[in-house]
Parts: structure tokens; C-alpha cells; sequence
């Protein structure tokens, strides 16, 4: 009887101890949260207190942002405004460099860094994005050619490509992992198209602008686009600004889903290059 009642005490000692250790490692992780929920309250106050979102944005990448006689032009430009008007403030574009963006999130200058920001894992510590809204990269364009779906279905194809570009590149990658792929090396982006158009070449290799250029050449059916090398751009955030990247991807959802986000794009990309 003696024993048990030692067991059941000591059983519960170390309960409560292992609570306790619970508890030590809990409590630590509950005020970081807590932080960060003040940090993105704070920040949405300041944001409603201000009436505006500060972008910063490059002045000078086009078709994505420029600064015109007319104002501010670009993709990135019209995109932005259209976002923060769905989540009811007004813009304030900061005009950056390129390579100070996160310079401008990380002093808290601006609120959202746009002009073809990539996605960058590494900067995932302090930085967040939206949902990409564009993809840039190397796509694997087809016309007409139900049989090739993927890079693996090259194999036995011809591919055209425009000599020392990120198609090539790719390109070269395939063609020592598939049998029989021919690359077919052209002078520029736009004459690999119309190789891939024209049928001397089964596909194309090429950047998503390029592509996306050569759409209103296309007479027919246009071409399928297959993204082999994802570039894809989204507008940056603090990681601390939640509430705010959670706006700005709902707003971006509704752009989707409603047309305006390819609209803009087929403006200022397709039609505007």
C-alpha cells in the first residue's frame, strides 16, 4: 500500500513537472506571438491613421514601373494602385533604386516594396509576399502540339532557342537528360517563336515577356505557355505587417478572379511592350 501511494506521488510529481516544463518553453513563444500581433495592429493603425500605403517602387523597369510625363506607368505601377484602392486607402509611390527596395521595408520608410520583386526564400526571416502575381521565366512554348506537355517530352523534338539566353540555358539542361532533343539556336527570342510557329522547330524556349510579346503576331489558335523555370513576382511586405499582406492578397485574389489582374497585364505586356 505503501509503495503505491509513493508511485502515485511520485507519478504526479513528475506531472507537474513536465507541465512546468511545458509551460517554460510555452510561455516564451506565447509573448513573441503577442508581439507580433501588436507589431501588425500598430502598423494597420498607422496605415488607416495615415490614409495611405508608401511603395516604394523603381522609376526606371520598364514595362513594369516607369515615371512618364503622364506619371507613374507600368504593370507594377497600375497594379499596386488598384490593390490599395480594394482595401480602401490611397497610394503613396516613393520612387527606390532597384537594389534598395528592402533598404526602404527594412529603415520602415515604405509599407510594400513593388517593380518585378522575385520572390526570395532566403529573406524569409524578415520579409513576406503576396501571392505572385506574374511569372517571368522560362516557359516552354507550343503551337499546335497536343503531344508535349513538359520538358521530358521533348525528347525526340526540336526546340528553338535564342543563343546564349535563359531558354538556351534550359535547353542545354534537357539536352543531356533527353534522347535525341535537337536545339535549334537562333538569333533572338521573337525568331524562335516564329520557328516554333512556323513548324521548323516543335517548341520554343523562351522568357514569359517574350512570349507574351509575340501573342498579337499569332494568327489562330494562340500558343500554350508552360512554365519550366518559375520567376515569379509579388510585392513584399515586413514579415511583422500581417494584416497587411493579408489584405493585399485578398485584393489580389479579387483582381484574379474578376479579370482586371490579366487585363492589366495583356496592357501593359502583351500589347504595351
Amino acid at each position: 500500500m505503501h509503495s503505491n501511494r509513493s508511485f502515485l506521488f511520485l507519478s504526479r510529481a513528475l506531472s507537474i513537472l513536465a507541465l512546468g516544463g511545458v509551460l517554460i518553453w510555452a510561455v516564451p513563444a506565447v509573448v513573441a506571438h503577442y508581439q507580433v500581433q501588436q507589431a501588425a495592429d500598430a502598423q494597420w493603425a498607422d496605415l488607416h491613421a495615415r490614409g495611405a500605403v508608401r511603395a516604394a517602387i523603381d522609376p526606371g523597369w520598364q514595362p513594369f514601373s516607369f515615371f512618364s510625363d503622364q506619371g507613374w506607368q507600368g504593370l507594377d505601377a497600375d497594379l499596386t494602385y488598384e490593390l490599395v484602392r480594394r482595401i480602401g486607402l490611397s497610394v503613396q509611390l516613393d520612387p527606390v533604386g532597384y537594389d534598395a527596395l528592402y533598404d526602404a521595408l527594412h529603415l520602415k520608410r515604405d509599407d510594400i516594396a513593388v517593380s518585378a520583386v522575385v520572390i526570395d526564400p532566403s529573406r524569409a526571416e524578415t520579409i513576406a509576399y503576396t501571392e505572385a502575381y506574374f511569372d517571368a521565366g522560362v516557359h516552354l512554348v507550343v503551337f499546335n502540339r497536343v503531344d508535349i506537355r513538359h520538358p521530358q517530352d521533348l525528347e525526340g523534338k526540336r526546340v528553338a532557342v535564342a543563343l546564349g539566353a535563359d531558354g538556351d540555358r534550359v535547353a542545354r539542361y534537357w539536352e543531356r537528360r533527353l534522347a535525341h532533343l535537337t536545339r535549334l539556336t537562333m538569333n533572338d527570342e521573337a525568331t524562335a517563336l516564329a520557328a516554333a510557329q512556323s513548324g521548323l522547330a516543335d517548341a520554343a524556349l523562351v522568357d514569359a515577356l517574350a512570349a507574351l510579346r509575340y501573342t498579337p503576331h499569332v494568327t489562330g489558335k494562340l500558343p500554350v505557355l508552360i512554365s519550366v523555370e518559375p520567376r515569379l513576382y509579388a510585392i513584399a511586405v515586413r514579415r511583422d505587417n500581417t494584416h497587411l499582406l493579408s489584405a493585399l492578397n485578398a485584393a489580389l485574389a479579387e483582381l484574379r478572379a474578376d479579370g482586371t489582374l490579366q487585363h492589366l497585364i495583356r496592357r501593359w505586356i502583351v500589347v504595351n511592350p
